[in-house]
């Protein structure tokens, strides 16, 4: 990995870092946040999709756990990281690219579940696996953030996922036509 992709990687790192783990959720989602659902919304194809706010953590298992949520969203996750994936590693060595995805997902997945299961608590929730279920989607997040980082896409749908949980939230999933936000 040149020493510029590298110090971009050390950059998104740091990002992690400070992020506001959680520290938002539960709290009105503002118009700026709406405007980012959006915006990631728009980059997966889903445009015409509603931003509706989740208050609470019982609430927001409920959602998570809910059958009918929209796979086709899922879908264009999984098909934007399969396009990105071989063209930053195109840009960059593969092994040290892949090396600094895995740490950053791991320090965000660490980072993460020390904040949810602070939040969590705050919310009167004790439940191990939603806390786990937060940690991992803000692990994954950041994977996906880093990757298009990686490729140069600063505003990419995974980039503005990512300032959603930077900025406290956990978005949660897309189900029929509406996209959820705790």
């Amino acid at each position: 990995m040149s020493d510029r992709g590298q110090q971009v990687m050390r950059n998104f790192a740091a990002r992690v870092w400070g992020a506001s783990w959680f520290a938002a959720v539960g709290e009105p989602v503002i118009e700026a946040e709406r405007a980012d659902a959006r915006a990631y919304l728009a980059g997966l194809g889903f445009a015409d999709a509603e931003v509706a706010a989740v208050g609470d953590w019982k609430q927001a298992e409920e959602v998570i756990r809910a059958e009918d949520w929209n796979t086709r969203w899922w879908q264009a996750e999984e098909e934007r990281r399969a396009r990105l994936l071989p063209l930053a590693q195109a840009s960059q060595d593969g092994a040290e690219l892949l090396a600094s995805l895995t740490d950053i997902a791991v320090s965000a997945s660490d980072r993460a579940h020390g904040a949810a299961a602070v939040a969590a608590a705050r919310g009167g929730i004790a439940d191990p696996g939603l806390i786990r279920a937060a940690a991992g989607a803000a692990s994954t997040a950041c994977y996906q953030a880093a990757l298009e980082t990686a490729c140069g896409e600063a505003e990419g749908a995974f980039s503005i996922k990512f300032r959603l949980f930077e900025a406290g939230r956990w978005p949660l999933c897309l189900e029929g036509a509406r996209y959820f936000i705790f």
